[in-house]
């Protein structure tokens, strides 16, 4: 995965979790927290997956 793919698959994955949370009621900080969340998980799997090629 590019730099690129990359930057695309956290943008969507940040929407999602943002669009997601409004939808199920949460607050803005309660969605803000979950985007650093799954945003940081994200990071961390692709890292993993960056070294193992």
């Amino acid at each position: 995965m590019n730099k690129k793919t990359y930057n695309i698959l956290g943008f969507i994955i940040g929407g999602a979790v943002i669009v997601g949370g409004r939808y199920i009621g949460l607050s803005l900080l309660e969605r803000i927290v979950a985007f650093i969340l799954i945003g940081g998980l994200f990071e961390i799997i692709y890292r993993k997956t960056k070294r193992q090629h």
